[in-house]
């Protein structure tokens, strides 16, 4: 009897334990699927700024960085090789313009349907370090013989290829480009767009966030498995503008590559394309990167930059608007203060001493002629002269009356 009581009891209490565990468990449960999914929503709800920083994220997942080949710059010379639609084609025109501003030679040529592509070497030395397509579809709907051909040019001479899709009204939704492993989906409204920073031909461009909606509504991105493709740029779809709470129009979600590199592990050749023409101004800069990394930075421009003033006004401005005594004493501390400082000033003689007082003794410390006289010649009418001497210390020409005079910086404040 005390037996069977206490095998009772002892049941009783186990089947609370379990059940208090049970409730514990789903309670736990229930919270952490509650706070992931609530995570996940506000991820979506909020910008990109977290997601581009997360590599996790992309849609072009990596198990571990990959380094494509180094692109040799010998063996071929520095040309652009440019495949237009048409001479009149604004793509064709604004890539012109580009390689124009930049000062990089090219050949542009309309691309062929079937027909032949121009000669690609010379006595064993290769033409162009760089071919770039105006229309990807041509690019991937060459013939046979034409593919065959610039694929092994591209692979012995180690030179790369540059491709835009521009999507039109008629174009499929979806697509495959013709001989790769990659899925196009097109006629898209993205928005938020941010640089991948793991990006190896990034040189110009920062990896940053740029917010808002992104121009136009015929964005192509891309989608493939193949590891050979990284992520240049990549955007949010927009939502649909018929109805706000519906995600997107397509029913994508996460950040699409807008620009996709290709590291030349599929067939050996190192790509670049474009979801769109040069109408975004961060796809103006990335082509400047792709042009200079798929050359060996043979085709690209240093990142010193130079600002050039116009000073005209500190001796032709208004009353009270020109130069005083004070800022020509910034001027010598400057000199003091950072040694090989340049200057060249030009000065036009028919404004001296035109101004207020203030400005006219400006004119007098400037144009000091007490111990400081360089060189005097020049004979010349009362008339505007406007002299500069490119020299390392500042010299400044003055005119009073018939003579002209070269004074020295380096006693103007003794």
């Amino acid at each position: 009897m005390n037996l069977a009581v206490k095998l009772r009891r002892n049941l009783r209490r186990l089947v609370i334990l379990l059940a208090t565990f049970c409730m514990v468990s789903v309670i736990i449960s229930a919270y952490y699927l509650y706070t992931g999914s609530a995570q996940e929503l506000d991820s979506a709800d909020r910008g990109i700024g977290l997601d581009c920083d997360d590599l996790r994220a992309f849609p072009f997942r990596q198990a571990e960085p990959r380094t494509p080949k180094p692109m040799d710059p010998s063996r071929k010379d520095p040309v652009v090789l440019v495949f237009v639609e048409s001479q009149y084609s604004q793509l064709g025109q604004d890539i012109i313009a580009i390689l124009e501003s930049n000062q990089f030679r090219y050949h542009a040529e309309i691309a062929p349907g079937k027909g032949d592509i121009p000669p690609l070497t010379h006595k064993g030395r290769g033409r162009y370090a760089l071919v770039i397509y105006e229309n990807a579809l041509k690019y991937a709907g060459m013939d046979a013989w034409n593919r065959d051909l610039l694929d092994k040019y591209c692979v012995e001479y180690s030179v790369g290829v540059i491709a835009f899709h521009r999507a039109s009204e008629n174009s499929q939704p979806v697509l495959h480009l013709k001989g790769f492993p990659l899925t196009l989906r097109t006629n898209l409204a993205l928005r938020d767009c941010c640089v991948n920073p793991r990006s190896p031909l990034l040189y110009v461009t920062r990896a940053e966030v740029d917010r808002g909606p992104l121009p136009g509504e015929d964005w192509t991105v891309f989608q493939s498995n193949h590891s050979t493709y990284e992520p240049v740029l990549l955007a949010k779809p927009r939502p649909s503008s018929d109805d706000a709470n519906k995600p997107t129009q397509t029913g994508l979600h996460g950040l699409q590559a807008t620009v996709v590199q290709d590291l030349g592990l599929y067939d050996g050749v190192q790509r670049v394309l474009f979801g769109q023409g040069l109408g975004y101004w961060l796809h103006r800069l990335i082509l400047v990167d792709a042009i200079a990394y798929l050359t060996g930075r043979k085709l690209s421009r240093s990142l010193d930059r130079y600002i050039l003033v116009d000073i005209d006004d500190i001796f032709v401005g208004k009353k009270g608007t020109r130069m005083n005594v004070d800022d020509v004493k910034v001027r010598a501390l400057l000199s003091y203060l950072k040694p090989g400082f340049q200057k060249e000033t030009p000065f036009l003689s028919f404004w001296l001493r035109t101004s207020g007082s203030k400005q006219q003794e400006f004119d007098s410390r400037l144009c000091l002629k007490e111990g400081s006289v360089a060189s005097q010649g020049v004979s010349t009418a009362n008339q505007q002269i406007n002299f500069v001497l490119p020299r390392t210390s500042l010299f400044v020409f003055c005119h009073f009356g018939k003579h002209l005079w070269a004074v020295s910086s380096k006693s103007l404040f003794a």
